[in-house]
């Protein structure tokens, strides 16, 4: 399945593993938010559980130290404009 877009996480590798979880959770959320319009539709599986909607396309999620951090964020401000 190909997507047009994709959303980018970045989180800092010197983090405890439940803080490194709790941020990616807060992200993900945050996006969804924001975006509401990344939100796919409830669904049902083979056996007719029903879920919820989740975001419609991949999130990828990256680590990195504290200087890779703020080079990316420089990166995509740049990008942006």
């Amino acid at each position: 399945m190909q997507f047009d877009t994709k959303i980018a996480v970045v989180i800092r590798t010197d983090l405890e593993v439940w803080q490194k979880l709790n941020v990616a959770s807060f992200l993900a959320g945050g996006i969804a938010a924001s975006f509401p319009e990344c939100i796919g539709e409830n669904y049902e599986d083979g056996s007719g559980t029903k879920y919820l909607s989740l975001i419609g396309q991949p999130i990828l999620i990256y680590g990195a130290d504290r200087a890779q951090l703020s080079r990316a964020r420089w990166s995509v401000r740049w990008r942006a404009t």
